[in-house]
């Protein structure tokens, strides 16, 4: 009785999933772990899956794409959902959890790489108050071990959400030219671009176009879902 009564005090929080009261986190271990998640790589243009260590299509695309789960898995969407438009931070703990067991699952070596989250406007981060990327980035990095480079790439064009796009010509067109590389900041060679969620792939080829532009050998984008 008295466990209970602290666990409501300390933990009063309820599953975003199966809705049990007194956890630590957003989810609970039992939600968390019916996450199905990927097995592979993706190439980023025509989502075929990739052996790790084949690219056998579209070699000139700019990034490999890394999709940890599906956006039509239930739990996954409301992680990712909790996180982005609820504004509940504790959401991006299992999400950079996700992606970090996803490359292990893959036995990808991310050696030498850096993580960059894909960065928002000035303006968008004012509305949401953070950086959805960049929580998930530093939860991954923490898991990994691997560093986290936050202003290595700008954002130096606002646009509208990508959700309000009606199609993917609109996407390209609303993210074209978006970015940039931050002057004065040396460019790792080898760099992993972390997003929440990927749908087109608008966002994440003008990002990975300009790190690449900028001398990056080879740019993983490393997303929670693909949609």
């Amino acid at each position: 009785m008295v466990s209970d009564i602290l666990r409501e005090i300390f933990f009063p929080r309820r599953c975003i999933g199966c809705g049990i009261r007194g956890i630590p986190g957003a989810i609970c271990d039992t939600c968390f772990n019916h996450i199905s998640l990927n097995r592979s790589l993706f190439c980023g243009l025509c989502r075929a899956r990739l052996p790790y260590g084949k690219k056998i299509c579209h070699f000139d695309f700019p990034y490999l794409l890394g999709a940890a789960g599906d956006y039509d898995n239930p739990l996954l969407k409301k992680l990712i959902h909790a996180l982005k438009f609820g504004r509940e931070r504790d959401a991006a703990d299992p999400l950079g959890q996700i992606i970090a067991t996803y490359v292990e699952l893959m036995s990808f070596d991310i050696t030498g790489f850096v993580t960059v989250p894909l960065p928002l406007s000035d303006r968008r981060k004012r509305e949401r108050g953070f950086n959805q990327s960049e929580l998930i980035a530093r939860a991954f990095a923490a898991r990994a071990d691997v560093s986290v480079e936050n202003n290595l790439l700008a954002r130096v064009r606002h646009a509208t959400p990508q959700s309000h796009a009606v199609d993917a010509r609109e996407r390209r067109r609303n993210v074209l030219g978006a970015f940039a590389i931050q002057k004065g900041i040396a460019l790792p060679k080898k760099i992993i671009l972390i997003d929440d969620v990927t749908t087109s792939g608008a966002t994440l080829f003008e990002a990975a176009t300009a790190l690449k532009s900028a001398g990056a050998r080879a740019v993983v984008a490393l997303t929670t879902a693909k949609a």
